[in-house]
């Protein structure tokens, strides 16, 4: 099969599973849930170490040129096929689906793969909450607004997990705080909501809907996601770490709940003090005063296209407001401490450039918070 076909299929399939709004079938979700299972304990050890026991680390390599950072996807699984669809900004002739698959970009979702953002999320949370609140009982979560928030969720869900199959060590998810279908406070995971009680509403819809097996199934997936993704002059987690992290820290996260935890739950003004800087010298290298690496992170929200916090050194990207992505050049010795946000048009096609961050260019006076 030629790579234009592959790319054309890859294509179909993304923009098929962010176009079906029901939720997926059981069967359907198994296989699925099983082979990025697979694909998640299969990247070679050169781009993802394994643990002292064996087990991936979670720590992922990305070697390519060029990578694309998006952050938190809530349920926006169009957001992702669009994306695939969209026009190189550096090689007007290639689609980014094109670069991942020649091996010249690698794409890193920063997590929070469920539970929609926004108005219309809101809107949803709070009507399930009120059928809750009535005589309906439980059978209140299985109305249309709860089959079609978790629609959205799980379809964002399972084409994150299908390109992880399909694209293997060119694609990335990292772990965020919502990827917790369970609503588990184990292994680093806490409880959430935001509008409403959404962690517990979702898993006790997850449960109704498809039963205990699968969920431990999608919690053992949950799990094995990786943490941070490093570059040759950057590193990508859902969250700011909390404190100072080194590769072996990453590597054991398995064993180590805190570790998890300082990379999906850390708020604005929670990290130690130089947490960045430090965690960027220990997985990047300290190459001396002229070092130009940035840490890059979702979780929080921000009003434009980035924040920066930790002097600096880290560059949030999150705007729920925008279908926005981030480009690194990623070559050594290439424009580090540099990237560019981008947004996605509905469909595909030129990616519109939003704004360059180059916070060692910035007045760090003007607060962008």
């Amino acid at each position: 099969m030629g790579a234009a076909s592959v790319a054309g299929d890859l294509l179909e399939l993304a923009r098929y599973i962010a176009g079906r709004p029901e939720y997926p079938e059981a069967a359907s979700l198994e296989e699925l849930t099983d082979a990025a299972i697979l694909s998640l304990s299969s990247d070679p050890p050169c781009l993802r170490p394994s643990s002292s026991s064996g087990e991936p680390g979670g720590l992922v390599r990305v070697a390519a040129p060029y990578a694309v950072i998006v952050p938190d996807l809530h349920a926006r699984a169009s957001l992702l096929a669009d994306l695939l669809g969209s026009v190189s900004p550096i090689d007007p002739r290639s689609l980014i689906v094109d670069m991942i698959l020649d091996g010249r970009l690698a794409l890193v979702c920063l997590g929070d793969i469920l539970n929609s953002e926004g108005a219309a999320g809101a809107e949803r949370w709070g009507s399930v909450a009120l059928r809750l609140g009535s005589s309906q009982g439980l059978n209140g979560l299985l109305g249309p607004e709860m089959d079609e928030e978790m629609g959205a969720s799980l379809g964002a869900l399972c084409l994150v997990m299908a390109l992880k199959v399909r694209l293997g060590g060119r694609f990335h998810c990292l772990k965020g705080n919502h990827d917790n279908i369970s609503n588990s406070s184990r292994d680093g995971d806490l409880a959430f909501y935001k509008y409403a009680l959404e962690g517990a509403m979702g898993a006790e819809w997850f449960r109704l809907r498809y039963g205990e097996a699968l969920m431990r199934s999608l919690r053992r997936y949950e799990r094995l996601l990786p943490l941070v993704a490093a570059g040759n002059s950057f590193c990508a987690s859902h969250a700011e770490p909390a404190f100072p992290l080194s590769r072996v820290d990453l590597l054991e996260y398995g064993k180590r709940p805190e570790v998890v935890g300082a990379l999906i739950w850390t708020g604005n003004g929670e990290a130690a003090e130089n947490a960045v800087k430090e965690s960027l010298d220990a997985l990047l290298g300290s190459p001396g005063a002229e070092d130009r690496a940035l840490w890059i992170s979702g979780h929080r929200p921000v009003s434009g296209a980035y924040a920066l916090r930790a002097g600096g050194r880290l560059v949030q990207i999150h705007d729920p407001n925008r279908r926005q992505v981030a480009w690194i050049d990623n070559r050594a010795g290439g424009a580090s401490g540099v990237l560019s946000l981008h947004e996605v048009a509905q469909g595909g096609g030129a990616l519109t450039l939003l704004e360059v961050a180059d916070p060692f260019h910035l007045d760090h006076s003007a607060s962008r918070h």
